[in-house]
């Protein structure tokens, strides 16, 4: 597992571009309530698309809590 590094490019001089890397270690992020309304509607999709353009760190691990037990693949069916 390596750290992603990530690069920003801002400009604020017109022609001057200032370049800033930043680098993230891998990470968990919990969702409580994730067989929830919310987390189906708006985290999850917003995670996925996070995923997809390669903006999350390798090793990174999502949790979710619920009230209700899931095993991993009726959680992913539920959020598909």
């Amino acid at each position: 597992m390596g750290i992603s590094t990530t690069r920003i490019e801002t400009e604020t001089v017109p022609g001057e571009a200032i370049v800033h890397e930043r680098s993230a270690k891998p990470c968990a992020l919990v969702i409580f309530g994730a067989t929830g309304d919310l987390a189906r509607r708006k985290l999850v999709p917003a995670l996925y698309n996070l995923m997809k353009d390669g903006l999350l760190p390798e090793g990174f691990e999502l949790v979710g809590v619920g009230r209700s037990a899931h095993d991993r693949d009726a959680f992913v069916a539920m959020h598909t």
